[in-house]
């Protein structure tokens, strides 16, 4: 598995039988983090947009802000099983550390999601395999360079969030 494409049937697998809550955590906020704009929407990994501008309901832009590589927007509908991984792990995002593979609350949904605003209770099994996708994804240099480059920006934003609280 050397194409970072190769790699995200087997992290959608991870993925498909677990969520973050028991239910769809949509209900919670009517599914904000579905509803971008030209400005808005999900980022996504190395190699993903060749699965993705090929699926209905998704359109791939470029922006800033994503070492490079674009990001979705949804039309606010879509088939579960198209979508892209950010919507999968929304709003945690695999690590990877010098100890190993973990997952973290991913700040930029702070004020989005109601996971992380109202601290929330994540299942185990969602965050085990998201985990899960981070030891794969350690496997590809590409894949693992963005992991390792989306954890130091979100490192600089907790610190400049704790600066300024």
């Amino acid at each position: 598995m050397n194409k970072p494409t190769s790699y995200f049937k087997k992290a959608y697998e991870f993925l498909e039988r677990v969520t973050p809550l028991r239910t769809d955590c949509g209900r919670l906020c009517a599914g904000r983090c579905c509803k971008g704009d030209e400005e808005t929407g999900m980022f996504l990994f190395p190699g993903e947009e060749e699965l993705i501008e090929k699926t209905d309901g998704f359109r791939v832009l470029d922006c800033d802000g994503n070492f490079g590589y674009k990001m979705v927007v949804c039309s606010g509908e879509c088939n579960r099983k198209t979508r892209p991984l950010a919507c999968r792990i929304y709003p945690y995002f695999p690590m990877i550390t010098e100890d190993g593979f973990d997952v973290r609350a991913d700040i930029r949904g702070i004020t989005s999601c109601p996971l992380l605003y109202e601290n929330r209770k994540v299942s185990k099994s969602f965050l085990r395999q998201v985990r899960k996708v981070a030891r794969l994804f350690s496997q590809n240099d590409e894949l693992k360079q963005y992991i390792l480059n989306v954890n130091a920006m979100l490192d600089d934003l907790e610190d400049f969030a704790e600066r300024t609280v």
